[in-house]
């Protein structure tokens, strides 16, 4: 693997190491139930113990051997204990706010998939730590675990580096551990106070989170596409269609959001199909990579925007889940090679058709809303 692969697929894993951790607390947030004492206490000691492994970590992080690109292995601090502390700490901050958020069996779901994420990028980063250190890599691999931590600690090596604040600082570690503790704060807040996100109905705290959550799919986390035709992806399509047949058939999906509620979704609506729309018109932006709309980088979100921005017109929940589904199941195809996602064509003729279709849409929107009110 050349060195220009490897540092492609380190930033490919990185992606998809930090997104389903954002997924997770969104989760938590939307779907809090107070965990009780006992939980409450564990989830704030694994989160502030989890927030100093990490802040201890980032103190070295810059070690000689690492950053300097020296041709010698630095054993110091918590690596002398875990040869991944970052992600170790990661883990039970995680735990701890799963316990804080009243939602630990949620874990069995979680930690299968964070796991398969964080073995992928640390298998990545081993291969580029052999390279570079050879036999004293291979033989720190066999003295500190990957995952446990070692109480006795592994022999010091390699240049006579301390923990440095000023190391700390250039990590951002005192911002990032602000942060943790910050919603470590709110979940206890919700705790004593409940959580006001309980009061917004369940399907529309639901509908937010397929929100975000495709949205990072199709953005970030496997932004790929694949080599050979697999039907595997053809047949989670299927089962994704076979879901939102059985999710659309739910009559409360189909009520009709009215008043503040409707004209905020047409609003939001139309900013998203009209996105797409105007990036469709010749000359509106530069081809050039580089100079794109940040939010419409990729073929699938352009797609993505647009299915959500019409089912917003449609002013129901059921519109907005098309939209959701809509989007899976072309990432599911397209990384399957069963079809090719492509970017909306700079032409007169496919602007003009998207405008004349959001134009319909929205103003039978518009319509129903004013009707509804006289």
């Amino acid at each position: 693997m050349n060195d220009q692969n490897l540092y492609a697929n380190r930033i490919h894993v990185r992606k998809d190491k930090t997104n389903p951790r954002r997924v997770a607390i969104l989760s938590l947030l939307l779907f809090y139930s107070s965990p009780g004492w006992p939980l409450l206490f564990a989830g704030i000691v694994l989160v502030v113990a989890a927030v100093a492994l990490h802040g201890w970590a980032a103190g070295y992080l810059s070690r000689a051997g690492y950053a300097e690109r020296e041709k010698k292995l630095t054993i110091r601090g918590p690596y002398r204990h875990n040869r991944n502390p970052y992600y170790l700490a990661q883990l039970m901050m995680d735990t701890g706010f799963f316990l804080l958020g009243g939602q630990p069996l949620l874990l069995l779901l979680y930690l299968p998939i964070i796991l398969m994420v964080y073995k992928r990028w640390i298998a990545n980063e081993e291969i580029f730590l052999e390279k570079e250190f050879g036999e004293d890599y291979r033989a720190l691999k066999k003295e500190v675990p990957r995952w446990l931590f070692q109480f006795k600690p592994a022999a010091a090596r390699g240049h006579e580096l301390a923990f440095q604040w000023a190391t700390y600082k250039i990590n951002r570690e005192l911002p990032r551990s602000q942060s943790h503790l910050s919603l470590m704060l709110l979940f206890v807040l919700f705790f004593v106070f409940s959580n006001p996100l309980a009061q917004i109905d369940f399907w529309l705290r639901l509908t937010l989170l397929a929100v975000i959550a495709v949205w990072l799919v199709v953005r970030d986390i496997y932004p790929i596409e694949g080599s050979v035709k697999s039907f595997g992806w053809g047949v989670a399509a299927l089962c994704l269609m076979a879901f939102a047949f059985f999710l659309l058939t739910w009559a409360p999906l189909w009520k009709t959001w009215s008043g503040a509620a409707g004209w905020l979704a047409i609003a939001s609506g139309l900013y998203c199909s009209l996105a797409v729309t105007a990036s469709a018109f010749p000359g509106f932006a530069s081809p050039a990579a580089e100079r794109k709309p940040k939010i419409l980088t990729r073929p699938l979100c352009q797609w993505y925007i647009l299915a959500l921005g019409l089912g917003l017109l449609s002013c129901t929940l059921a519109g907005v889940w098309t939209g959701i589904v809509a989007a899976l199941v072309a990432w599911a195809l397209n990384i399957g090679r069963l079809i090719t996602v492509n970017f909306l064509p700079r032409s007169a003729r496919v602007a003009t058709a998207l405008s004349i279709l959001v134009g319909v849409t929205s103003s039978f929107a518009v319509l129903r809303q004013i009707s509804e009110r006289l």
